[in-house]
């Protein structure tokens, strides 16, 4: 008999109109791709307004809040979502991103803004007991969900994930947040 305990669950919805946001993403990265220096702790290649301050955050979250809604009802988590940070990773071609946790936190999102599926990779999310499954020899210990452009996935913060290797020459763009709900 099977019995799953403590299963890790991820989220996916779809945005209705992301072209505003889209537009919003390009017209920034225009003006800001020159500017870009990823924090001394990250150990990758991409640009990314973290830490900046300069993203539009609220414009971003007002278009999000719809996903958000329904991301409580479907998980029964009702109270104040509180962002604690938002921000926009691109990815050129051979930009990456490491294995790493949106830490302190309670849940973190990444919406796909420029992805194409024939082209691009999804995020990388680790199994938490991935050492434990590889020293018992089983090597596929991370999952990859299905994803279009304008999709969200929110997940744990403390979920291990990663950004595979952009080898197409399309950027590849996503907007990450983290936030916590104050219960009622």
């Amino acid at each position: 008999m099977r019995i799953e305990v403590f299963p890790t669950l991820l989220y996916c919805y779809q945005l209705e109109n992301q072209n505003q946001i889209k537009e919003k993403v390009e017209n920034y990265y225009d003006k800001h791709k020159d500017e870009s220096s990823t924090p001394n702790e990250w150990n990758c290649d991409l640009f990314t307004s973290y830490g900046t301050n300069t993203f539009p955050i609220q414009e971003c979250l007002d278009a999000f809040n719809p996903i958000l809604e329904e991301f409580q009802k479907e998980t029964k988590l009702f109270g104040k979502i509180v962002l604690t940070d938002m921000w926009l990773n691109v990815y050129q071609k051979q930009n990456w991103q490491e294995k790493h946790v949106h830490s302190p936190g309670q849940w973190s999102s990444v919406y796909y803004v420029h992805f194409d599926p024939n082209e691009h990779r999804a995020t990388k999310f680790h199994n938490p007991i991935e050492t434990l499954l590889a020293s018992n020899g089983i090597k596929e210990n991370c999952v990859s969900p299905t994803v279009k452009e304008g999709d969200m996935v929110i997940f744990p913060a403390w979920l291990e994930h990663a950004a595979p290797m952009n080898k197409s020459s399309k950027l590849r763009s996503t907007i990450s947040f983290n936030f916590f709900i104050e219960r009622n």
